[in-house]
C-alpha cells in the first residue's frame, strides 16, 4: 500500500501539470470567450460548438498550457 502511494505521488510530481490548473483562470476565460462568441455570433449559431470551444481552449490555459485566447482582455 505504501509503495503504490509513494508512486501515485512520484507520478504527480513529475507531471508538473497536476498541480498547475487554475479554477479562477478557466473561469474568467470561458466568460470572456463567451462575450467574445456573442460578439461574433457563434454563441446563438451554433452553441454546442461555442461550449466545446471554450471548454478545451479554458482547460488548457488553465492548465498553463498557453497564455492567450479569444477575448482576452
Amino acid at each position: 500500500m505504501i509503495k503504490l502511494f509513494s508512486i501515485i505521488i512520484f507520478t504527480f510530481l513529475l507531471n508538473g501539470q497536476a498541480y498547475a490548473y487554475d479554477s479562477t483562470k478557466y473561469l474568467i476565460c470561458y466568460g470572456e470567450m463567451t462575450d467574445a462568441h456573442k460578439a461574433r455570433g457563434l454563441h446563438d449559431s451554433n452553441r454546442a460548438l461555442s461550449i466545446k470551444i471554450k471548454e478545451t481552449i479554458c482547460k488548457s490555459y488553465a492548465n498553463g498550457e498557453h497564455d492567450s485566447y479569444e477575448g482576452k482582455q
